[in-house]
């Protein structure tokens, strides 16, 4: 008798045990998990426009306007050092604020150069648009079939090359090239997410 009654506690407090570490671990509800391990996809609509760059980890990456803008543009109206270089996905934003930094906003020109143009457009409720970096503009045309509504010429990057040219990509054959930046060419805007 005396061993059942012990055997009768020992189960009792195993089973007091493991209520109270069942009630330790904290319940998450089923949307939070959901939300954490969402991906996006390469041509998916998203954000103003349609993603065709994804980080690593699926969460964050860089957005196409549906559509270049009306005009092309120069990339500057006269020799200039900007010091935007940068050429890697992620650096298409540093580049257009250096841009703008040093060229401002002149009342005096006859039409807005290419980062100027990009920094005052706003679409589907986003106004963080800026000229993609030179890999970025080329990971824009590795799909630009996703995206969709590019002409086969030229559309300028952020990147820039020395004092009187910076890089452009026919979007035709894929070409990227050094071109003096007095010359216009099309914009398409991006944006990060």
């Amino acid at each position: 008798m005396k061993k059942i009654f012990t055997l009768t506690t020992v189960c009792c407090i195993l089973l007091v045990a493991a209520c109270s570490k069942e009630a330790a671990v904290p319940a998450v509800p089923a949307n939070t998990a959901s939300a954490i391990t969402t991906n996006h996809y390469i041509g998916e609509h998203f954000g103003g426009g349609i993603i065709f760059y994804i980080n690593r980890g699926g969460q964050h990456g860089i957005i196409a306007a549906e559509d270049d803008l009306e005009e092309p543009a120069v990339w500057a109206y006269t020799d200039t050092i900007t010091h935007a270089i940068a050429a890697n996905p992620g650096t298409g934003a540093i580049n257009t604020q250096r841009i703008f930094q040093v060229q401002g906003d002149p009342v005096d020109a006859p039409e807005d150069y290419a980062a100027l143009e990009i920094k005052e457009y706003a679409v589907n409720g986003f106004s963080d648009w800026f000229l993609p970096s030179k890999d970025e503009l080329n990971e824009m045309f590795l799909h630009k079939d996703l995206i969709g509504r590019f002409k086969p010429y030229a559309y300028w990057s952020s990147t820039e090359v020395n004092i009187s040219k910076a890089w452009f990509q026919n979007f035709g054959n894929g070409q990227q090239v050094k071109s003096l930046k007095i010359y216009s060419y099309g914009l398409r805007p991006v944006r990060y997410f």
